[in-house]
């Protein structure tokens, strides 16, 4: 049996979100908003192991004084996307293609297995839910007001892509030093086999990213 001791570590890493006047919702990483924030590499699957590093992923969070943003680019092999959609409905099951998520969990929420999830695709097709695994609910009707923005470089096979929560939909705004709690994950494709990357790997014994234990602290800090 593979021994699990030595992944504890990552499951107590910072996520840490810069502060920007006014983030734009673009995939141009270069922008001074972009050019602040924290680079963040996920680079293992769930349950500990390393990623292929044909998959390298960089995450990026900032916020304002309106909404939070999460900013990923994403290296590929082969892309699991929809070829046709309507970027004004929400996508169900988003999940079982490519995808980049974000889980995150305000103070305002009754239990640490209460919070809400959020998801773009390369192709900027988006979902947000309401979690509650007390009762294994999974809210996909509900609407956190999300924006998002996506591109796919073909030639240099990256997609990029960028989601923007308003703090409305958590029910309240942070301070500077306020600590939340999140976790990052990336669903994606190698050698025709899913791969499941996770910031804070959740250690379980099949894929599952629904762990809030392992949610790391997410620190809202200006510079």
């Amino acid at each position: 049996m593979r021994e699990l001791h030595s992944y504890t570590a990552m499951t107590n890493k910072e996520i840490i979100a810069k502060f920007h006047h006014q983030p734009e919702l673009s995939v141009d990483f270069d922008l001074d908003c972009w050019r602040i924030a924290q680079r963040i590499s996920i680079s293992h699957q769930w349950n500990g192991d390393p990623s292929p590093p044909e998959l390298k992923t960089t995450a990026m969070v900032l916020w304002s004084r309106e909404a939070l943003f999460f900013g990923y680019e994403c290296e590929y092999t082969e892309l699991d996307v929809d070829e046709e959609f309507d970027l004004s409905e929400e996508r169900y099951a988003l999940w079982d293609r490519d995808v980049c998520e974000a889980f995150v969990r305000s103070p305002l929420e009754p239990d640490e297995k209460v919070y809400k999830e959020f998801e773009v695709a390369p192709t900027g097709q988006w979902i947000d839910l309401k979690i509650d695994r007390r009762v294994m609910l999974a809210d996909w009707q509900w609407r956190s007001g999300m924006r998002t923005a996506a591109k796919i470089d073909h030639s240099k096979k990256i997609w990029r892509a960028v989601m923007s929560i308003p703090f409305e939909a958590f029910g309240c705004s942070p301070g500077a030093g306020d600590i939340w709690h999140a976790n990052l994950f990336r669903c994606a494709r190698f050698k025709g086999e899913r791969q499941y990357l996770a910031y804070s790997p959740t250690l379980t014994e099949n894929p599952n990213f629904h762990v809030a234990e392992k949610f790391a602290g997410l620190i809202f800090q200006i510079t």
